[in-house]
């Protein structure tokens, strides 16, 4: 199934990557662009141009055997739709699912730390051998499969079934007793691989070679861990046709208690049984999720992997079980102190939530400028605007609330999202367009512009500005405009401003006097006028409150729009230097966006 799969993938994009069905080779004209680009930058470009080739390997390695390494994929930044899909998605993952999201190669065991004393030898393992004194020797020497070893002078030994310390010892009293007058040196070299098997509700169950150092988890990241059915606190290693050992791993996470990992040996078997019981811990906890239970798991037990209760919930909250019985549903408060609730054992299907009651919920928001007591305000839940607008002593006489400047981090996430696939998509039409026609009229020089711009949309951390109305009048004669406060919202009131600022592709950016007699193109006169690389019709208006409004153009070629005092004048990037690029016309909108976010960065700035 897992193969067919595979090849549906295969054959689905095939269509869009034959070009690519030759071994992978860049030209030289593709090596000099690239040799022009960030070490980064050139990396997820190449990444981006091999990806049609890879499809085509692919599709041969789903004629042969699986690699004994499986890796899942790894996790992106995520949208707001994106993010709901996941926790739907995810709703029903037990604590612990999610650890082998992550990379296998983290957690391979390291072949070249110290051996410990109580390292069981066997077949495969090096022992390096020296003998110092009245006779010198020194060998590498391979434990056969019998478990022997043969020592120069001295004959074979059996080593089978001991320790590398009873190993040591035999060893240098063997030297002792035969050769007189001389010691021994002995100490490992490599390690060998052993066969373990990994079997039940594993991710991709198997037989799988590893080091002869791993442990329960190393064999388990190795082979991507638990699937959604199976058990993460009951997992067994049988050995022998018995079981050995019990592992447990919320002991590991929770506790940090490596006790249990213990090492692997030759034919060990991984059994993963099926998840038996779980209970759901949601609302006013540290780690609210879904947990796998044990037999005698009492609901102490079941606070304490959801990390205890939020200091508000202790304070003024209570606890609600939810059961399924025979009768139906049962819903049952208890007080978070109740021994009661404490020693009851959990059912499967049990579900804990905490809530409490405060006025005090909505987190901090800072007002800066012209209040009369600005500062960091605590936010009660649903507080609106005007609420702390009138709690902080309403503005000075010199506030203009026109040009209020508010930022919210849901806000600035998204810009921030926004702009890094942007990048992306840059550097995916830059990839296109190093395999397309068009790549004869690009240029080393270009190929660094657009990596300027990549770097700069990866690097620029917008504000996250949202246009508001802060004038208390129109706020109390428009209730809609009356917007709730969130945790972390800034808000800041500037004086009234005397200058106008222009920014962008201008020669000398700088802010100027407003002067009601100036229109636009004299504003842009007095800076030096526009580059070369200037996008002439593109040029906008950031009004105070950061509305924009595009400068429109009248008969006689001049512009008209109305300039206020605090507007910023932007000049945006010209695109045409990029027009060879595949699909260049998205590059517009990009450039606008950062020449905004930049402009939006300044007045900030100016304000603080």
């Amino acid at each position: 199934m897992k193969k067919n799969l595979i090849l549906f993938n295969i054959f689905l994009f095939l269509p869009f990557s034959y070009i690519y069905s030759e071994p992978f080779e860049l030209s030289n004209n593709q090596d000099e662009l690239l040799a022009s680009l960030p070490a980064d930058q050139r990396e997820n470009i190449l990444q981006k141009m091999t990806q049609a080739d890879q499809l085509n390997k692919d599709l041969e390695a789903a004629f042969k055997e699986f690699d004994t390494t499986t890796t899942r994929p790894k996790e992106t930044l995520m949208s707001e739709e994106e993010q709901k899909e996941y926790e739907k998605k995810s709703r029903n993952w037990v604590f612990g699912y999610e650890l082998f999201t992550s990379s296998p190669t983290t957690f391979a065991p390291a072949t070249d730390i110290p051996v410990s004393d109580d390292y069981m030898l066997g077949p495969g393992d090096e022992i390096k051998f020296q003998t110092y004194g009245n006779t010198n020797l020194e060998a590498s020497l391979f434990i056969s499969r019998n478990g022997d070893i043969v020592l120069p002078k001295l004959g074979p030994v059996s080593l089978v079934g001991l320790t590398f310390k009873e190993s040591k010892e035999l060893l240098e009293n063997k030297v002792r007793s035969e050769l007189i007058g001389s010691e021994a040196y002995v100490s490992l070299g490599t390690l060998r691989t052993i066969t373990i098997y990994i079997l039940g509700e594993a991710y991709q169950p198997g037989s799988y070679k590893v080091s002869s150092l791993s442990t329960i988890t190393n064999a388990l990241f190795v082979s991507g861990g638990v699937n959604k059915m199976g058990s993460v606190r009951d997992i067994q290693i049988r050995r022998g046709g018995k079981t050995h050992h019990t592992f447990d791993l919320y002991k590991l996470l929770l506790e940090g208690d490596t006790s249990q990992d213990i090492q692997l040996q030759q034919g060990d078997a991984i059994f993963i049984p099926l998840l038996k019981k779980k209970a759901r811990v949601k609302g006013s906890f540290r780690r609210p999720h879904l947990f796998e239970i044990l037999e005698k798991d009492t609901m102490q037990d079941l606070i304490y992997y959801a990390g205890g209760l939020e200091k508000e919930a202790k304070l003024r909250g209570k606890l609600e079980l939810t059961r399924l019985n025979i009768d139906g549903i049962e819903v049952t408060e208890f007080n978070h102190s109740s021994n009661k609730l404490l020693n009851m054992e959990v059912n499967d299907g049990d579900e804990l939530s905490a809530q409490f009651n405060s006025t005090l919920l909505g987190g901090t928001v800072m007002l800066q400028g012209e209040f009369t007591y600005p500062g960091l305000y605590n936010i009660r839940k649903h507080e609106k605007i005007t609420d702390l607008i009138r709690r902080a002593g309403g503005f000075t006489d010199q506030a203009y609330s026109y040009g209020a400047f508010f930022t919210r981090i849901s806000v600035a996430e998204q810009q921030r999202l926004s702009f890094e696939r942007s990048a992306d998509y840059i550097e995916e039409a830059m990839a296109n367009t190093l395999t397309s026609p068009s790549l004869q009229q690009a240029s080393a020089e270009a190929f660094s512009a657009l990596s300027a711009l990549i770097q700069r949309l990866r690097d620029l951390d917008p504000p996250g500005r949202q246009v508001i109305t802060a004038d208390p009048l129109k706020l109390k004669t428009d209730p809609k405009l009356d917007f709730t406060l969130q945790d972390g919202d800034i808000l800041i009131i500037p004086p009234r401003p005397t200058q106008v600022t222009v920014v962008g592709e201008v020669r000398n950016p700088s802010s100027l006097t407003f002067n009601s007699d100036l229109e636009l193109e004299d504003y842009l006169v007095n800076v030096g006028g526009l580059k070369d690389s200037a996008n002439r019709g593109g040029i906008f208006i950031m009004l105070p409150n950061g509305e924009t409004k595009v400068a429109s153009t009248l008969r006689r070629g001049r512009r008209s729009v109305t300039i206020i005092p605090g507007s910023t004048i932007v000049v945006p990037r010209e695109a045409k230097p990029f027009e060879w690029l595949y699909l260049a016309a998205t590059i517009t909108p990009i450039l606008s966006d950062v020449a905004l976010a930049a402009a939006s960065l300044s007045a900030i700035n100016k304000n603080n």
